[in-house]
């Protein structure tokens, strides 16, 4: 209807509820002779998306018209993004990110493939479609009903003489076309963000060239017989790179950095590495690699090997006590420079990098053999108790902690074992003496005999850990009748040990 000239254009369409609208203007404008454009947007209630078109010449509508382009998510609001590019947002369903196509294609072909298909094999009395969806955010809501349901084998609780199970959430989620049925858990969600393939990598630590930097400067990558090394490069030596190559692309005026492959003399690269970290002791900033044969370290000043310490021959301590043990299979380390490393036959090795008149050192504090192979440590302090000591650090700007504490226990996995182990670190004691033995399998009744054990294990109902993890969380819970809550009031921070099981899964324990 134009208000000035009085003059009204209708164009019928079908019964359907408009819910949203948006103009489509495009950065360089439609306009063109006398003839002004003007386009818009529609999304009714079942979900399509139509496409208005206003003609005007001279300030005045001349022709109006109307096209459906397909079906998206029923929506209550859209956002024309450019170049054929729409937000769909939903109260009702996924939103999602829609690209407008040239040509119509067939539905089937869209929701099969995601590409367009050429109009020469398209079945004229196949539905066709102008909308191609590139990706959808998850709604859950409107959640209309749901139901927790138990999923799983059932556990049995000693303490509390009580069966449980992990629950999942099933609800019936959206609106009418977008109705659906959705299972809930609880858990951690990631969501990729880019991938490059590697074939043969078995494991990456990121390192950073000073201890109390803030950014990473290596990325240390693992192979079966190998180590490579990627280093980030400045945005300032990429410009030096190319001033020299007699380059100047436009890309190299963007800021940021780069990552290329670098070497780090002190590293051992024709070998697997089993650890690398950053480690800061009496003010020497150093950084460890930890490979079958030896613990080695390096200045992260010069990149030069410093020391270094081998199962086959004593350490640095002059000890002439030391046998040749056997090769290294596994190990852990924290910024404090306590090292622990399992060796083959289930020994376990406890080291300290030590400054001793500016000159680093490593000490065999003691080891023990254990009656299997180790199969994972964890060496990690706990920040509730690092937290109250004097040698840790805040670096400002990102809040990352820098932590120097030591820590008092190990956790150790064993092959075959089916149970975790804390073992003491104290240096008042010549062993490391067993603080708390984990059984990570069920609880089978001791009248049932060594068949019942024994069928539990085939059955999957024991399961080795394969990975450790000692951390301190924010505790939110409110239960005052938890032993967790109760010591860490004050603090806010629970201690928790996470345990990978071979079979994928992750079970925790509170640590008191």
């Amino acid at each position: 209807h134009s208000t000035a000239e009085g003059a009204t254009k209708v164009l019928p369409i079908g019964q359907s509820l408009l819910l949203s609208c948006c103009p489509v203007v495009e950065k360089e404008g439609s306009a063109s002779g006398d003839e002004d454009m003007l386009r818009y947007l529609l999304g009714d209630e079942t979900g399509r998306i139509h496409l208005l078109v206003v003609g005007r010449k001279g300030g005045l509508v001349t022709n109006l018209h109307f096209e459906t382009l397909g079906t998206a998510s029923v929506s209550s609001a859209l956002v024309y993004l450019g170049n054929g590019m729409v937000f769909v947002g939903s109260q009702f369903a996924n939103s999602q990110l829609v690209q407008i196509l040239d040509n119509p294609v067939p539905v089937s072909a869209v929701n099969s493939s995601g590409g367009e298909e050429s109009e020469d094999g398209m079945n004229p009395l196949e539905e066709t479609t102008y909308l191609q969806t590139l990706e959808e955010y998850t709604n859950l809501g409107p959640i209309v009903d749901f139901d927790l349901r138990p999923t799983g084998d059932e556990s049995k609780d000693d303490s509390a003489g009580t069966n449980y199970r992990q629950s999942v959430v099933v609800t019936c989620s959206g609106v009418a076309k977008d109705g659906t049925v959705r299972l809930v858990r609880n858990g951690v969600g990631m969501k990729e963000q880019a991938e490059v393939e590697m074939e043969g990598i078995k494991g990456m630590w990121s390192l950073r060239r000073g201890f109390d930097e803030q950014d990473d400067t290596f990325l240390v990558q693992s192979f079966v017989r190998e180590t490579r090394i990627l280093g980030v490069q400045s945005s300032k030596d990429l410009e030096m790179d190319g001033s020299q190559d007699g380059m100047d692309d436009d890309d190299e005026e963007e800021e940021g950095g780069a990552l290329a492959e670098v070497t780090i003399g002190g590293f051992n690269s024709s070998k697997s590495t089993l650890f690398a970290g950053n480690v800061s002791v009496g003010g020497a900033d150093l950084l460890v690699q930890v490979v079958d044969d030896s613990v080695r370290v390096v200045d992260s000043a010069t990149l030069d090997m410093v020391t270094d310490w081998s199962p086959f021959r004593g350490g640095d301590d002059e000890s002439d006590e030391d046998e040749p043990m056997g090769f290294i299979t596994v190990a852990s380390s924290n910024q404090s420079g306590q090292v622990v490393v399992a060796l083959r036959g289930g020994t376990l090795v406890y080291l300290v990098v030590e400054n001793k008149n500016s000159k680093p050192t490593i000490r065999k504090v003691k080891s023990i053999t254990l009656e299997r192979e180790i199969s994972c440590i964890d060496l990690r302090p706990f920040e509730s108790t690092s937290l109250s000591g004097n040698d840790s650090m805040e670096v400002d700007g990102g809040g990352v902690s820098r932590s120097t504490e030591t820590s008092h226990l190990v956790a150790v996995g064993l092959w075959d074992d089916f149970s975790v182990r804390f073992l003491d670190l104290n240096e008042s004691s010549n062993t490391l003496d067993q603080l708390l033995h984990i059984n990570l399998g069920r609880s089978v009744d001791a009248n049932m005999g060594n068949d019942a054990e024994e069928q539990a294990a085939d059955s999957g109902q024991h399961m080795m850990a394969r990975s450790l993890c000692l951390v301190t969380m924010e505790s939110q819970s409110s239960n005052s009748t938890s032993a967790v809550n109760n010591s860490t009031s004050s603090s806010n921070k629970v201690d928790m040990l996470f345990v990978g099981l071979g079979d994928g899964k992750c079970i925790s324990f509170g640590v008191t």
